[in-house]
């Protein structure tokens, strides 16, 4: 009984905490300055968040042009730095060369309602996943597949990042000690905390369905595998405390 309301107090401080960080904020571009532009609005957003720079040739066409990263804010004026747009990688699509201008739509926590959860247990991904229904959970065994078929026991920013990519992903959950960490995918910096029951046990790199994943030579000498679950991830997010 007990564990059971622990549980639903979990799961309700979740939604609240995590409400106003998925859900996408649209603006325009009020002045561009070079690699950067000005937006307002963004007082709710977290410095990190990312987004997509919109342009409309007309009432029914319309191109993405731009990513938008969130790296200053004053009040409800905010900074984003604009850089090229690779989610969409397809031959066959032209590429734009405009620049941004001044009107167009910004779009910040862009793909934010799609996330994977790295956790140390079963358990607490599934307080986490039915905790955000709302939100679309990539399930870890996809992800562990891909580290198992190249023998990547150890995980590394731009192993997640390219999973992100492949998957559509905007945000990622660490659970590390007692906390949650939403990172966003393309800047890989800490968005939000929240709470989160302490593990139990801990299966490295992450939990996943499929068991141990082998470094190259079958795993001989544990090349490269994660030893401490918690201490690894810390060093990867940066997490000092």
């Amino acid at each position: 009984m007990l564990n059971r309301i622990l549980y639903l107090l979990v799961s309700f401080t979740l939604v609240l905490n995590a409400a106003g960080l998925i859900r996408p904020l649209q603006t325009t571009i009020a002045l561009v300055e070079g690699n950067n532009a000005v937006i307002y609005g963004a007082s709710s957003i977290p410095l990190g968040s990312t987004g997509i720079v919109i342009h409309k040739f007309d009432a029914i066409h319309e191109a993405i042009m731009a990513k938008a990263t969130l790296i200053k804010k004053e009040g409800d004026k905010g900074v984003i730095h604009l850089s090229k747009f690779d989610r969409l990688k397809q031959d066959a699509l032209p590429t734009y060369r405009m620049k941004v201008k001044r009107g167009d739509t910004v779009i910040m926590n862009y793909l934010y309602n799609r996330a994977m959860a790295i956790t140390p247990n079963g358990d607490i991904y599934r307080i986490i996943t039915k905790s955000y229904p709302n939100i679309q959970w990539l399930h870890p065994d996809i992800f562990a597949a891909s580290l198992a078929s190249s023998y990547d026991p150890s995980p590394n920013r731009e192993a997640f990042q390219n999973e992100c990519k492949e998957d559509e992903i905007g945000l990622l959950l660490f659970a590390i000690d007692g906390k949650g960490y939403f990172v966003d995918c393309d800047s890989f910096k800490v968005l939000d905390t929240i709470p989160l029951p302490k593990a139990s046990s801990y299966q490295t790199p992450f939990y996943n369905r499929l068991g141990a994943i082998k470094g190259r030579i079958f795993g001989i000498f544990g090349s490269g595998k994660v030893k401490d679950y918690s201490d690894y991830y810390k060093q990867l997010l940066g997490i000092t405390k």
